[in-house]
């Protein structure tokens, strides 16, 4: 048996805590854990997550790559703000990806994959945020077993990502209106990928993601209104 010299296991253990510090921090920042604007004070994460400031400072710089994470002269770390034009940009990246995926995934999707699709069916309770959170986890992925079906790894990162701005602004902020529609909808367009009608399937997504769009926005300026964002 083969044993890694000191310095190799020493890199791999190192790899490994950085990778899982990336995960915890990434997935604390998606879910809500910190606040919009809100500082990242890195002796406290040090202690949070039970690890040194080297490589929590790399896990920062990849989630500043990730535009999670800001970083302000003087100032430090801070998770990033979502804007109304970043929703708009958002919503409009995400029309050009899923347009494409969805309607190419309809030739090749598996049944296994439209099986997992079926199930992806929980709602949400407007003020339960333990039931957004797993609404959510769901929303994300039916839209990247789509777009992984389609066969394109990077369009389902760049979804991925997308989606993952998303989930964090809905987490926060927004008491968005029953889930019924999104749950309709989404079975609409899984029904379309099991007839592989590509047409159909491509239709629904756009209207799926123009309904969303106007539900997200609206949902910001009573917000903004109220001076909550």
């Amino acid at each position: 048996m083969s044993v890694l010299p000191d310095t190799d296991s020493s890199r791999a253990r190192d790899g490994s805590i950085k990778e899982q510090l990336y995960q915890s921090l990434k997935a604390d920042i998606v879910n809500g854990t910190f606040d919009m604007g809100e500082r990242l004070n890195e002796a406290q994460l040090s202690a949070k997550y039970g690890v040194s400031r080297a490589p929590l400072r790399q896990v920062l710089t990849l989630l500043q790559r990730d535009e999670l994470v800001e970083v302000v002269p003087r100032v430090g770390y801070l998770t990033s703000r979502l804007t109304l034009q970043d929703v708009n940009d958002i919503f409009e990246l995400r029309l050009l990806v899923e347009a494409a995926t969805v309607q190419k995934a309809a030739s090749q999707i598996t049944d296994a994959d439209l099986d997992r699709l079926a199930r992806l069916c929980s709602k949400y309770h407007p003020g339960d945020h333990e039931s957004y959170r797993l609404h959510l986890d769901e929303n994300l992925e039916f839209h990247r077993t789509i777009a992984e079906a389609a066969g394109n790894r990077r369009m389902a990162q760049v979804l991925t990502q997308s989606m993952e701005h998303m989930v964090r602004l809905i987490v926060l902020r927004l008491d968005m209106s029953s889930a019924d529609v999104v749950v309709a909808e989404h079975l609409e367009i899984a029904g379309a990928l099991r007839q592989r009608d590509a047409d159909l399937a491509r239709e629904l997504m756009v209207h799926h993601l123009a309904v969303a769009r106007q539900a997200t926005v609206e949902a910001i300026m009573r917000l903004t209104a109220n001076r909550h964002l």
